[in-house]
């Protein structure tokens, strides 16, 4: 029934788009609706969750709010009805990829959630050692505060920034934050003094350090997010979907009221009309100005999806769409977001989009089987749930503001998880126990 729901609502999206963008990106607001209410039992695919509440705030009602209101941003002017539809069927594309490597394959995970490690004694160990390494990684903030201090768009002459950016200002907090998660599940399995004092200090030193200069919704999605889908991935799924949503289209503009205004007096602009929700905008922007290049065969997308480095550092610069004087001569700055989906457009055409959604889809097959709110604390675990809650900003679009987080935040979770890999092992007793034991049968 869900894919079949699907499957007209994508139909029905197209025809709609066709006439008019604004009622194409109305339907697939409602396409999306659809299936998180049928995705919102216990058991379905997490990634999916994610994936079609990303499309709820940035993708749908967005972009048809700004159509119908002719909203221009980054001085580019009004756009055409052309390309803003060119622009929909990119996305329908690549949100019929996502779902094709579904088919015939159920959302479920193939255990049952809880259940096979009830008895499971193994989380967070050593304590101490999460604690030692989250207050290290704050210390490290300090060799550095100049760089704690960039803002986006502010690009500094001094050599080595980029790298230097990321060693002492974005990994640093990302390893606070992760150790913050970490001993955070721990302290609600746990529920020790110890465990919660611990939680509380790694808390209070995140804060600190994911100031809001330039880590706005980066810090709030892929350091906080995956404590969300460690509580509510297989259980509340509605308040996990509506979690994301009001977090991005409700807290966002907040954070960034505090970030840029302190700088440049940008003033608060609510969804869906914030420049934080212009990815679809930038998307038709890039496609009616720019001339459509050769064929990359993957080096456009290598480019865009190397979103770990720095512009200057980014595999074949040449190949990157934001860095074409076309784009720099009609927005504002080159440090736009454009989905990566965009990208794949321009190196393999009009299956470019369904080809990325397939391969990421079937990719996150196996974080789905991973996410389980009753596991014990491990790397691959942490890692599954980084890599899920970096999916958010990944559909907005590799950039410099989020690309080092992602990168940044999985490579916390993997020392967190070795710090972890010492839990302490279940006895056979215990693993004894979980088999099921026939009692009170009849004598013979």
């Amino acid at each position: 029934m869900r894919t079949l729901s699907f499957w007209s609502g994508i139909v029905c999206a197209l025809l709609c788009g066709l006439v008019d963008p604004v009622w194409g990106y109305a339907a697939v607001f409602a396409l999306s609706l659809v299936q998180l209410s049928m995705l919102g039992g216990s058991g379905g695919s997490v990634f999916l969750l994610v994936h079609y509440a990303t499309i709820l705030t940035y993708f749908s009602l967005a972009p048809a709010m700004q159509i119908a209101y002719d909203v221009s941003f980054w001085e580019a002017g009004v756009l055409t009805t052309a390309s803003h539809t060119q622009a929909l069927v990119l996305l329908l594309l690549y949100m019929a990829g996502v779902e094709a490597a579904r088919l015939g394959v159920a959302d479920g995970p193939v255990h049952l959630p809880g259940r096979h490690d009830t008895h499971l004694v193994g989380v967070a160990h050593p304590l101490l050692l999460l604690l030692s390494c989250s207050l290290a990684a704050f210390a490290t903030l300090f060799i550095r505060p100049d760089l704690n201090f960039v803002a986006r768009g502010i690009v500094s002459d001094e050599e080595g920034v980029p790298i230097d950016f990321i060693f002492y200002s974005t990994l640093p907090k990302m390893v606070v934050l992760l150790c913050f998660v970490a001993l955070a599940i721990h302290a609600v399995r746990s529920k020790t003094l110890w465990a919660w004092c611990a939680a509380g200090l790694a808390g209070v030193l995140a804060a600190i350090a994911a100031n809001p200069v330039n880590t706005a919704r980066q810090i709030l999605l892929i350091g906080l997010l995956p404590l969300l889908i460690h509580a509510f991935g297989r259980g509340r799924r509605w308040v996990l979907g509506a979690v994301i949503f009001g977090a991005i289209a409700g807290l966002g503009p907040v954070l960034n009221l505090i970030s840029r205004g302190s700088f440049w007096g940008e003033e608060l602009t609510t969804f869906p009309f914030s420049q934080d929700f212009d990815a679809q905008y930038v998307v038709a922007g890039i496609l009616e100005r720019a001339p459509i290049p050769d064929l990359g065969w993957g080096r456009y997308l290598l480019s865009a999806v190397s979103f770990f480095l720095p512009r200057d550092l980014k595999m074949f610069p040449d190949f990157d769409p934001l860095g074409w004087s076309a784009i720099l001569g009609n927005f504002s700055q080159s440090n736009l977001s454009l989905p990566p989906f965009t990208t794949a457009y321009f190196d393999f055409g009009l299956a470019g989009p369904a080809l990325l959604g397939l391969v990421l889809s079937a990719a996150f097959r196996w974080v789905d089987r991973a996410i389980d709110p009753n596991r014990a604390l491990s790397g691959g675990y942490l890692a599954a749930l980084v890599m899920l809650a970096a999916y958010v900003p990944f559909m907005r679009g590799p950039i410099l503001g989020w690309g080092p987080f992602a990168t940044s935040g999985l490579i916390a979770a993997l020392v967190a998880g070795v710090l972890c890999s010492r839990a302490r092992r279940v006895r056979r007793i215990h693993l004894a126990q979980l088999q099921v034991v026939p009692r009170d049968l009849p004598h013979a």
